[in-house]
């Protein structure tokens, strides 16, 4: 009996025929083919077919089968076929004309080395190579966990991060008849390699503060790897104080000095700005504050970059949750730099000394010098902006010190992100802005930030609010301190893993027993002040004598919050009627909306007007028009 080996191609097409054409078909696929004909170049004995019977086969129909008839021309075995296949590499088809040989890995992943350092963002390259017949199957693991679509001989990993530390190695696996057999290779340990840290939020270079008050000093760090931190007082460590806050309880004399927070790792260490506490018996306590007054602006409709969605909604939101709080509330929306400078020095002049104060921007913004700027509606584009078109964090704080307000919360909802060098190399040429006033110990600043300086803006298009505003809104009106509150809401916004897109921060500097629930004790100036501008009647009388018709007219603020912007609410008798809108001067925005309850005219931008206005309303038709005038 002659071994199959021996048969020539001739006789084994014979003799298994559908095998025979089974290997023709996987021949064709891909023009593997053309893979043994490469190979016959390299074989002992080389053999070179002409160009012409090369393009011939390209262009039957069947080329795998001609090329089939040229290895029985030329005498070719099985055995000589089984040589072409395996240079070839196509164990497929081999496997179905060979007995099974035993898996064996002749790559393991990292070769000798167990050990293997990334560096952050940078891709992973592991190779498992391994020999049997059948051709092994591949499937990779991290951490004795299957990766999923990783079934290579190859495993690729892009921007390696710290989550993808851990041991890695790859399982090949084969079945002979019913029957699984694995092999595994080496083990390989994957580190990311430390970056240095960097400090992108420290504590003011300067706190005074009262005796038996409480400071809290924050740091903010961005790092792709692990590191420790230490605070240290006039350059000793202070025992214990290795997280990201430093709380000093009823703070006293000897508090007094130099902190510093220090950072690192194997990479290196970085040090925070020094901050001088300094600590000021307070002669009177004040019990109630005379007024808690809120300033809370949404911009939306950039002239110069992507509009937001949920601003205004979140500025409304607030509004609710302060009103219940029985704050004064002002609600403005889409104002330019001047209009927001305007705005601020109104509020800090009519805000009685000893009052709270919240303002919140939402708005575009970013992060340079260590100051957060909120960008304004008219700000320049992204290649032309500087510092000075935009509202400065610190700016806030001085007018704040300078008022002697007991308490200032400030709540930038923006993005941080950092300018880009190569989009606007002049604003890193730019003096960052200098913001001078005489400290007051009675004054304390909270500010919160709502994204890190690495983190671009994010709006889920399917949610009315933005993320922290309606996750902030639950914790807000809280019979507890202000601080516990926005400290109990980020604990809480990280449970639920919304610091991919959004990670909070606090800066704290006193007032940690401040509430918002703290009674005010307003003062009729004050009041009058305040009302002056937010009072607006409501309802008027109209009387369309032409077109027999007598009714209301009732003007609310836009939304019933917004204050630069008008409802006005028509009754559905004037439904059918055509309607013809004049203001003057001609520097509003407005649109009409039809409903089934009446017609809605909308204006607004009124912080435009530098006169007084006049709207002229027309109604009618064809045959007949009238007008009724109302003074608002």
């Amino acid at each position: 009996a002659m071994n199959n080996d021996q048969y020539l191609l001739e006789e084994y097409k014979t003799l298994q025929h559908e095998l025979y054409r089974e290997i023709v078909d996987l021949l064709n696929e891909n023009d593997n083919w053309k893979l043994i004909l490469s190979a016959l170049t390299q074989y002992r004995v080389k053999i070179y077919l002409p160009v012409h019977k090369v393009k011939k086969m390209e262009m039957g129909h069947s080329p795998a089968e001609e090329f089939f008839e040229e290895l029985i021309i030329r005498a070719c075995n099985v055995q000589h076929f089984k040589e072409l296949l395996r240079l070839s590499n196509l164990t497929n088809i081999l496997a179905l004309i060979s007995e099974p040989e035993p898996l064996e890995i002749l790559k393991h992943p990292g070769e000798d080395d167990t050990v293997l350092y990334m560096c952050f963002n940078d891709e992973l390259y592991l190779e498992c190579e391994a020999v049997g017949l059948p051709p092994p199957n591949y499937q990779w693991y991290h951490d004795n966990t299957p990766l999923e679509k990783q079934t290579n001989p190859n495993l690729r990993l892009l921007n390696f991060s710290l989550e993808n530390e851990g041991d890695y190695y790859c399982i090949a696996s084969h079945y002979i008849g019913e029957s699984l057999y694995e092999v595994t290779s080496h083990t390989i340990t994957v580190y990311l390699m430390d970056t240095i840290p960097e400090f992108v939020h420290q504590p003011p270079t300067e706190i005074i503060a009262r005796s038996g008050a409480d400071i809290n000093l924050v740091v903010q760090v961005a790092c792709n790897s692990k590191y420790s931190l230490q605070w240290m007082l006039d350059n000793l460590i202070l025992p214990g104080e290795t997280t990201s806050n430093l709380t000093i309880n009823n703070v006293r004399k000897d508090h007094a000095g130099k902190y510093r927070c220090v950072a690192k790792n194997s990479s290196g260490e970085v040090y925070t700005a020094p901050c001088l506490l300094k600590v000021e018996y307070e002669a009177v306590r004040q019990k109630h504050p005379p007024a808690k007054i809120a300033l809370l602006i949404a911009n939306e409709k950039y002239h110069n970059y992507p509009h937001l969605s949920t601003p205004v909604n979140d500025v409304i939101l607030l509004n609710e949750k302060l009103t219940e709080l029985k704050f004064r509330v002002i609600t403005l929306m889409n104002l330019t730099r001047n209009e927001m400078i305007n705005t601020i020095n109104w509020f800090f002049q009519i805000t009685p000394p000893g009052s709270y104060a919240f303002i919140c921007f939402i708005a575009h913004g970013f992060m340079l010098s260590n100051n957060k700027f909120i960008m304004p509606v008219d700000c320049p584009d992204i290649s032309e902006y500087k510092m000075a078109d935009c509202i400065c964090d610190e700016l806030l704080v001085m007018k704040a010190k300078e008022n002697k307000l007991k308490m200032l919360v400030m709540l930038f909802d923006a993005c941080l992100k950092l300018p880009s060098g190569d989009e606007n190399p002049h604003i890193f040429e730019e003096r960052a802005p200098g913001y001078f006033y005489e400290p007051y110990a009675g004054s304390h600043v909270v500010k919160i930030f709502t994204a890190a300086c690495h983190q671009s803006a994010y709006e889920d298009p399917k949610s009315i609010n933005g993320f922290y505003v309606e996750h902030i809104a639950k914790y807000i009106t809280r019979d507890h301190p202000i601080i516990s509150n926005f400290l109990l809401a980020h604990e809480d916004f990280a449970k639920k893993k919304l610091n991919k897109v959004q990670t909070p921060s606090i800066t704290v500097d006193g007032g940690h027993k401040i509430k918002f629930t703290d009674e005010a004790c307003e003062n009729s100036e004050f009041v009058a002040k305040f009302e002056s501008v937010v009072k607006l009647n409501s309802t008027y009388k109209l009387n369309f004598k032409n077109l027999g018709i007598k009714t209301e007219l009732r003007v609310f603020p836009h939304r019933r919050k917004i204050l630069n912007a008008l409802d006005l609410y028509f009754s559905p008798q004037l439904l059918p009627w055509d309607i013809t809108v004049h203001i003057s001067p001609n520097v509003f925005v407005f649109d009409i909306k039809r409903h089934n309850e009446g017609l809605i005219l909308n204006i607004f931008d009124l912080q435009k007007a530098k006169c007084d206005v006049y709207i002229t309303i027309l109604f009618g038709n064809s045959e007949i028009k009238d007008t009724a005038n109302v003074d608002l």
